[in-house]
């Protein structure tokens, strides 16, 4: 290990607060990563605290999260939130944080904010440069183009997060990007960037693995996500009624997501006959106990500025397919993991699980490549040392 890798070196005695809305497992990939984050930077000698919110009536979602920093001993402040609606969880609001933050900001070096549209991130930016202390900015794909222009779809809702996007252009002192993708989507001025992949947990490399279909066994799909019409599971639905012969079979794991939307595809799965075919597992503890059942993951969202999770099935041995449109494709195409996609529709996610059915013989090569691409690009140290180098830049 070299001095610069060594535990602490590059930012003795620097104190850090991550201030997120919410742990939920409801709120997907953000919450992982910055649980996995925090732990990364624990581990690499950071004096790093977390603070967020949970419900009146206790941890809830939050608890699995919770559980896994007090493993690796990261100190977490919670405050119970002002309502129980899911708007006030996404938004973080609560009247307890607020004061605490107000009172507790100086005892800070540097403050990392997850995610943007939230009152913990407004109300710790705006402190923090009144207060003359650095300010780091992980949006999860927040400041998009994407987002800004698509996920928000209402013309007031896209006029105040324009605001809200200058206002943070204007204050934070660095932008920490997932992606490439995220990146270029994002126009981020003048303001400094620096681009660190998410850290995956490490540890969960099988070895060899044995896939679940035999040569002519029918393809074993993997959707973990909310369900939510970004993620794709419609047309995850769709590509195996166009491909009745191969008998392929889909396991879908994740938060319900939407009432409306969750009814739209068991009518899909009813009108397309393909209810035998489709198994919904609803919300896992473990991502493991879904990856050991397929043989591939199929993650055919619309966008995805990196793509937690199939950053996750490839530390697990798992191949993956993925749209180009997703920060993780860079990883994927680089290391030959799994497929990329030219885009998300039916068109191109059914093509590449033909293509992935038929070419059986890779199975072991992406697997393979995989578990190579995350202990090269998506460690716990690797994350934590490069946070650890752009502390120390800015204090």
């Amino acid at each position: 290990m070299s001095e610069d890798d060594a535990p602490g070196a590059g930012a003795p005695g620097i104190r850090i607060l991550w201030l997120t809305p919410t742990l939920s497992s409801r709120f997907g990939g953000p919450t992982t990563t910055a649980v996995n984050g925090v732990v990364a930077e624990k581990r690499v000698g950071l004096s790093t605290e977390i603070a967020t919110t949970v419900s009146r009536g206790g941890a809830g979602d939050s608890e699995a999260a919770l559980k896994r920093l007090a493993a690796d001993h990261v100190p977490v402040r919670t405050f119970a939130r002002a309502g129980k609606s899911a708007r006030a969880e996404a938004w973080g609001i609560s009247p307890s944080l607020a004061v605490w933050i107000a009172r507790n900001l100086r005892s800070f070096d540097v403050i990392h904010l997850q995610y943007v549209w939230c009152m913990p991130s407004l109300l710790g930016c705006l402190l923090a440069r009144l207060r003359g202390i650095p300010v780091v900015v992980t949006p999860h794909e927040s400041l998009t183009d994407y987002d800004l222009d698509v996920a928000s779809r209402s013309r007031p809702k896209r006029a105040f997060k324009r605001l809200l996007k200058r206002f943070y252009l204007r204050t934070v002192d660095c932008i920490v990007f997932m992606s490439e993708l995220e990146e270029r989507d994002t126009d981020s001025g003048n303001r400094r960037t620096v681009r660190i992949a998410h850290a995956v947990a490490e540890g969960t490399y099988p070895g060899e693995r044995e896939f679940v279909s035999a040569n002519t066994a029918p393809l074993r799909i993997g959707f973990l996500g909310r369900n939510i019409p970004k993620k794709g599971v419609d047309r995850l639905i769709v590509a195996l009624a166009r491909e009745p012969g191969r008998g392929w079979r889909l396991l879908v794991a994740g938060p319900s997501g939407t009432g409306e939307f969750v009814a739209e595809q068991d009518r899909l799965v009813r009108t397309l006959n393909v209810g035998d075919r489709v198994q919904w597992l609803g919300f896992l503890d473990e991502s493991a106990s879904l990856f050991s059942r397929c043989d591939v993951l199929a993650m055919p969202s619309v966008y995805e500025g990196f793509g937690m999770v199939a950053a996750e099935a490839m530390s697990h041995g798992l191949p993956v397919i993925v749209p180009r449109r997703s920060g993780v494709a860079e990883i994927v195409s680089q290391f030959g993991a799994g497929i990329v996609m030219d885009g998300p529709d039916i068109t191109d996610l059914t093509a590449a699980l033909v293509k992935f059915d038929v070419e059986r013989d890779a199975w072991p090569a992406y697997s393979r490549n995989g578990i190579a691409a995350v202990e090269e690009k998506l460690t716990f140290r690797a994350y934590g040392s490069n946070l650890r180098k752009l502390y120390a830049s800015l204090v």
